[in-house]
């Protein structure tokens, strides 16, 4: 897959077809949106293009940070490339952008950058000034400019609309299973492995403490059975996020004991998938209590972990 934010870095004279969005999570609607996509594109002889935000828009329209992702940038790239996606292009959000009139888009992105044949939507999709666009003014745009429009309707589940907000909420109050049904797979979180206070050393359970940045969505304090991928290698582990309450903590760390490893990973860049969420975190009255309930969580993630 190429990655490109720039129209000067394509080539003009490739026809694509692009699916538009901002795709937090790439959840189960957003594969669905994005099969259209390549099917359309292989039946038609067209580039597959992502077309979305290098950053997300609500940091230009509220000047505020923006809310935590399911995905960033990086673990969006590489799921949208496992997808089968050709091309993704990373928009920069700014004030002259944000003005563009819904046409405009039309005219000046969609035809005269990508060279667009098919587009593939959501069917609340909205874009342009104010958001005045939607899918219904985009199909008036196919018949006035010869391009197809493809609207997916909603998945849902359980009578409940698969969206990013609601994944983003079960994944806030700890209710793992739930995003990951809805994301279509494990959540995870991808970042370095940093020195934390060596408590899991001291108590024999070395852990890897991972960098929280504050694009990280985090899940709910607690104990979780989890996946490591380290440098492809996968390993079961336990993970608690929580402030370390028995040792009088203040900040939220994210720690992981993983089983049946004892390399040095300090400054690699793992993969932690969130599979089941445990318990809740506790405040031991000593190191003994502590140390007794991590070998029963271990032993119990080790067993309902099958890999």
């Amino acid at each position: 897959m190429i990655t490109v934010n720039s129209c000067n870095q394509l080539d003009k004279n490739v026809e694509r077809g692009v699916a538009l969005g901002n795709f937090d999570g790439v959840h189960i609607g957003h594969n669905q949106l994005i099969s259209t996509l390549t099917q359309k594109c292989k039946e038609n002889n067209l580039q597959s293009c992502v077309y979305t935000f290098g950053i997300h828009p609500l940091t230009i329209i509220t000047g505020k940070e923006a809310p935590s992702q399911i995905t960033n940038i990086n673990m969006k790239k590489k799921i949208l490339e496992s997808l089968g996606i050709e091309l993704l292009y990373l928009e920069e959000f700014n004030k002259d952008f944000m003005n563009l009139s819904p046409e405009d888009f039309v005219k000046n992105i969609l035809l005269d950058k990508l060279n667009c044949k098919i587009v593939v939507v959501g069917f609340d999709y909205t874009f342009g000034r104010k958001a005045e666009g939607n899918v219904e003014f985009l199909k008036q745009m196919s018949k006035k400019y010869g391009f197809e429009v493809y609207e997916i309707k909603p998945v849902t589940i359980d009578n409940n609309k698969v969206s990013s907000s609601i994944i983003r909420e079960y994944i806030k109050n700890g209710e793992i299973e739930k995003a990951n049904l809805f994301l279509g797979r494990p959540y995870s979180i991808c970042s370095k492995v940093i020195h934390g206070r060596g408590i899991g050393n001291k108590i024999g359970y070395p852990t890897a403490n991972i960098l929280i940045e504050s694009s990280h969505l985090i899940p709910k304090t607690g104990v979780y059975a989890t996946i490591a991928n380290i440098n492809g290698c996968i390993y079961k582990g336990a993970t608690n996020v929580g402030n370390n309450p028995t040792f009088e903590g203040n900040n939220t760390s994210l720690e992981t004991f993983i089983l049946n490893f004892d390399e040095s990973i300090y400054d690699k860049y793992i993969e932690i998938k969130f599979i089941k969420r445990v318990r809740d975190q506790i405040k031991f009255n000593n190191i003994n209590d502590l140390v007794n309930q991590m070998q029963k969580d271990i032993n119990y993630i080790n067993d309902y972990l099958q890999l």
